[in-house]
């Protein structure tokens, strides 16, 4: 265990629910930020002999000075409050710790003409909007497919549509061809605020 009993009390009376846990260093500046089904369990594996197996979590542990707690009512609440409180607080412990892997986002690059949709692992600051996080990968990827096969936004690479001539895609009607004039800028930017109106009630799903 951590010699700071400070610590101590704080991991001993954790609350055994759903919530966020955020550790702090001497000054109160937050170094790590998780989510967990028992934050009581989760937070004292970090102080174990032996932590949780990763080198990284006995560097973070000895320089851990408080732990604060924010109790949700399940564990989808905990999800996307601890994505909110990472894109807030910008831990760096959480870019050598954190599996983004676990959970699915979907990015709409609206920077773009002709916006791409994607499901991805990670957030990056590039001006693309992000939906979620949501809990079940599979899920995520079959409605991603739906929205796909339903508003037929284009699926090449890049921040331009191609011009080497309508894609397999477009061929199978499965993409609007923006790169062969098969749709309006304006048509397609409609079909982005539906698709972004879709997401955002699916969101709200998520956290009931």
């Amino acid at each position: 265990m951590n010699d700071n009993r400070k610590v101590d009390n704080r991991v001993e009376s954790a609350p055994k629910v759903s919530g966020v846990y955020l550790m702090k260093d001497e000054e109160g500046k937050v170094m790590y930020i998780g989510k967990a089904k028992n934050l009581r369990s989760r937070v004292q594996s970090y102080f174990r002999e032996k932590g949780d197996g990763r080198f990284s979590v006995a560097v973070l542990r000895d320089k851990v000075k408080t732990v604060e707690y924010i109790t949700t009512a399940n564990d989808k609440e905990a999800l996307l409050l601890e994505d909110k409180l990472i894109k807030q607080y910008q831990p760096k412990y959480n870019i050598d710790l954190k599996d983004d892997s676990r959970y699915s986002s979907v990015k709409l690059t609206i920077r773009e003409e002709y916006p791409r949709l994607l499901v991805v692992h990670q957030r990056k600051d590039d001006g693309s909007l992000y939906f979620g996080p949501f809990t079940s990968a599979s899920d995520t990827k079959k409605m991603v497919k739906k929205l796909q096969e339903k508003y037929k936004l284009r699926r090449c690479k890049g921040d331009k549509p191609k011009k080497d001539g309508p894609c397999l895609y477009a061929q199978i009607d499965g993409c609007s061809a923006p790169c062969n004039n098969g749709i309006s800028l304006y048509e397609y930017r409609e079909r982005i605020k539906k698709i972004i109106s879709s997401l955002r009630r699916a969101e709200m799903m998520e956290i009931k």
